[in-house]
Parts: C-alpha cells; sequence; structure tokens
C-alpha cells in the first residue's frame, strides 16, 4: 500500500507539473489530462491483488488534500479563513485534469458557474476511478507473463 501511494504521489506531482507547463500551449492541457488518467489507470491496474481496504486507504490518501479541502466547501467550515482560499487549492491539487474540466462549457443557472461544482465533485472521482479500476474491471485479470506470455483479461478454468 505504501509502494502504491508513493507512486501515485509522484505521478501526481509530476502531473501538477506538466499541467502547468503545458497550459501555455493550446490542446496540449487537454492531452495532458488524458494522458494522467491512463497512466493513473494503468497504476491502479497494479493494486488489483490488494485487499479491498487496503484500495480503499489508497485511494482515499491519495486524493486526501482534495478531499479534504472539498469538504470545507460543501460544509462550509472556516477554520482561521481557509474557506476562501480552498477552492484555489483545489485547483492547483487538481492541475492535471483542469484541460478537462474547461472543456465544460455547460451554463446552469446556479450562484456558481459548473467549473466551481466538477472542482469540488473531481476528488470524489478521482477516488471513485481509482477504486473502480483497482477492484471492480481487473479482477479477473491474470498478468504471469512467464506463463501466459502475454495479459489475459479471462482466467482458465481447471478441468
Amino acid at each position: 500500500m505504501l509502494v502504491n501511494l508513493i507512486r501515485l504521489y509522484f505521478i501526481h506531482i509530476t502531473a501538477v507539473a506538466a499541467g502547468i507547463l503545458s497550459s501555455y500551449f493550446p490542446g496540449m492541457d487537454i492531452i495532458v489530462a488524458l494522458l494522467y488518467l491512463l497512466i493513473i489507470g494503468m497504476e491502479a491496474r497494479r493494486a488489483y491483488k490488494l485487499p479491498w481496504w487496503k484500495q480503499g486507504m489508497t485511494a482515499l490518501i491519495w486524493q486526501a488534500p482534495g478531499l479534504f479541502f472539498a469538504l470545507i466547501l460543501i460544509t462550509t467550515f472556516d477554520f482561521m479563513g481557509v474557506y476562501e482560499y480552498a477552492i484555489f487549492i483545489i485547483q492547483f491539487w487538481l492541475t492535471p485534469l483542469l484541460g478537462l474540466v474547461s472543456l465544460s462549457g455547460v451554463y446552469l443557472y446556479l450562484d456558481k458557474p459548473i467549473y466551481y461544482y466538477l472542482l469540488i465533485c473531481l476528488p470524489f472521482i478521482s477516488s471513485l476511478y481509482y477504486l473502480g479500476i483497482a477492484s471492480v474491471l481487473y479482477t479477473r485479470a491474470s498478468t504471469d507473463f512467464a506463463k501466459h506470455g502475454r495479459i489475459s483479461l479471462i482466467t482458465r478454468r481447471d478441468s
């Protein structure tokens, strides 16, 4: 679990830097966001052998900064003025996905733009994305390369 967390944080911090640098080039931030989702999905696939509670803890701890500030915004809890800065901290935390969030041009008649609500929901969605790939989608995958020579999504039945 610790190795998975270290790898996830390394991927995330590297993607934050890539997201910041790619924002200077039109369209590149969308490519970085899709590449980030692909790499996180590949990392989540490696964790399918972990018990479900370790997968859940990994997803929770990985997105803990985003979840913490999203909960502050949802509950309007203001401790030493952190409520005013929470949306900017979430935006910085989710820099790798800002290219995809910027594609949301839907206008709703709410008090804040849809971008605001997407930023609040994205830590939860990211955790569910990781959990979905780690626990649901690849539970039957066999990755013994020496035995089969390839990845097989169907396990063999012993007859």
